[in-house]
């Protein structure tokens, strides 16, 4: 006698905020692993301004796009004012599947002309990110980390990544992170002390190259590959690379990042 399989779980999460209502539902088959049926609808004044089936992930690894709720126990979606104009934006965070990759966002901000809801889709790779207001102007900042140092320089383990600041203004995410030098100095400082870190026997290229990231946003890049050279020629700092390779490449790498220009 075989017993039936259990019907796909339907999940749905909520989010309001003035005038602005988002329902986002999916269905969960437990068994399978596999999130379905994922769905969004926004309401403004009570009227629906947006209803929509969830494409794949952007990077196409062929998951489907999961809820973020389910892995981070807390909303998917929410409803937030992120450029302080009174007009809350729809954000819905999600992942797309793998070992640790990939974290991506919607926004869908509203647009009076067609009385709808626009989307823009970014995607943050191995990371998250957090909402803040660093400058205390009633605009959000999204602070997250730089994931294109994963794998460069050391395993995805031991890899760093400098911090990353994006702004969301007129429907477009432009990059920040240079406007906030206190920010990048505590970011510098905590890698520096990581290094350094007398339970680590020697720190790695990983560690060092966000931290020159870092070092090279606030215009202290000669300094930082002095102490690096002098590291590197006294055996200080350990990695696949040779001295010589390591800081032609970790100079190539920033230049083609826009960390060195």
């Amino acid at each position: 006698m075989t017993t039936a399989a259990a019907a796909p779980r339907p999940h749905v999460e909520r989010a309001h905020a003035g005038a602005v209502t988002a329902v986002f539902t999916y269905s969960f088959d437990a068994a399978a692993f596999r999130f379905t049926r994922q769905h969004l609808t926004i309401t403004r004044d009570g009227a629906s301004s947006f209803s929509a089936r969830l494409r794949k992930p952007p990077q196409g690894n062929g998951f489907n796009a999961q809820p973020s709720g389910y892995f981070q126990h807390q909303r998917s979606v929410s409803v937030t004012d992120i450029d302080g104009d009174g007009e809350p934006e729809v954000v819905l965070d999600l992942y797309g599947g793998g070992a640790h990759c990939c974290w991506y966002t919607q926004i869908y901000r509203y647009a009076p002309a067609t009385k709808h809801y626009e989307p823009l889709v970014h995607v943050w790779g191995n990371f998250g990110y957090v909402l803040a207001d660093l400058d205390h102007d009633g605009a959000l900042e999204l602070v997250t980390r730089d994931d294109r140092f994963s794998y460069v320089f050391a395993s995805f383990a031991d890899s760093r990544w400098p911090v990353q600041i994006l702004r969301y203004r007129d429907g477009k995410l432009t990059a920040a992170t240079t406007s906030y030098r206190s920010e990048i100095g505590r970011d510098a400082n905590a890698l520096w002390h990581a290094a350094l870190n007398p339970k680590r026997k020697r720190p790695n290229q990983g560690i060092v190259a966000a931290w020159a990231a870092d070092e090279a946003m606030v215009g202290h890049w000669p300094v930082a590959f002095k102490a690096i050279d002098r590291l590197s020629r006294s055996g200080k700092i350990h990695g696949e690379l040779s001295r010589v390779k390591f800081e032609q490449k970790l100079r190539r790498f920033l230049r083609r990042t826009g960390y060195l220009t």
